[in-house]
């Protein structure tokens, strides 16, 4: 049986956040702890009354921002294994079309990485995970 391993400790004031950034980046932290929160923050959904292209009501989010920046850390830096699988629908919770969220990822990638950086490389539980998956 191996020892239970701890959530990293995230320290927003260490990652050199604008304001905005730091608004976003502040819901993956566990407050009570100041580790990486276990799990992903709420998205709320609300239908509108516009229609998408395919005749549907638009949808809109709010705190996907946060959830998606989560999920980045999470994926690099959580020690839950459930954590380490490939991100490939985070951007769902994002509002806007395909290309307006993948500018939008993008932008949030960056407040990922430079909370990632924070992390002692020691605690990079996925990136160990998977740079020993591609035999590193």
């Amino acid at each position: 049986m191996t020892a239970r391993r701890t959530y990293p400790t995230i320290d927003l004031s260490q990652a050199n956040l604008t304001a905005d950034e730091h608004a976003l980046a502040q819901g993956i932290v566990n407050h009570h702890t100041g580790c990486l929160r276990a799990s992903k923050p709420t998205i709320v959904y609300t239908e509108t009354d516009e229609r998408d292209e395919f005749g549907g009501r638009k949808v809109v989010t709010e705190g996907g921002e946060t959830a998606y920046i989560w999920r980045m850390v999470a994926f690099s830096v959580s020690p839950d294994d459930r954590h380490h699988c490939m991100p490939m629908t985070a951007d769902f919770g994002l509002n806007g079309d395909y290309n307006e969220r993948l500018a939008l990822a993008k932008k949030l990638d960056a407040i990922a990485d430079k909370i990632i950086n924070t992390v002692p490389k020691a605690q990079w539980y996925g990136v160990t995970r998977w740079a020993r998956a591609f035999g590193y």
